[in-house]
């Protein structure tokens, strides 16, 4: 299960994750949650995301599939992401994929710090499009 909660103040998604992926069909149906879950967030543009991690595992069997549609779901149905607090096993997963899959892999020890991230970069990247249109004249 996927707990979606918004967070107007921030315009963040906060995902709560309780599931144990064992199966091909486990991972399957944890994807099609993701973008079913996400849809509602995406009318003008793919959300930043803060996922949370307590209660999601993954067995061995799953892991590298687990891996690859983890990535997919990040590179193309979300902007930024953050995850908090994941497993050993889930860790490096992420870090692999990350690397595979050209996804990102950014974490943080909470979910206030996940979101103070993404602000941070929000404001990083407003900083750089204000330079280059000044560049542009």
């Amino acid at each position: 299960m996927i707990d979606f909660r918004y967070d107007p103040v921030n315009d963040i998604v906060i995902a709560i994750v309780q599931w144990t992926l064992s199966t091909r069909e486990d991972v399957l149906a944890w994807h099609q949650e993701w973008k079913r879950g996400l849809r509602q967030f995406t009318l003008e543009h793919k959300p930043d995301v803060v996922i949370v991690l307590d209660d999601f595992h993954v067995r061995d069997e799953a892991l590298s599939l687990w891996g690859e549609y983890r990535a997919d779901l990040n590179n193309h149905y979300m902007r930024i992401t953050y995850r908090v607090r994941a497993d050993t096993a889930v860790r490096v997963t992420i870090i692999t994929s990350g690397v595979r899959f050209n996804a990102p892999t950014a974490e943080a020890p909470s979910v206030e710090e996940a979101v103070e991230c993404i602000q941070t970069i929000r404001r990083r990247v407003q900083l750089s499009q204000r330079r280059v249109m000044a560049s542009l004249g």
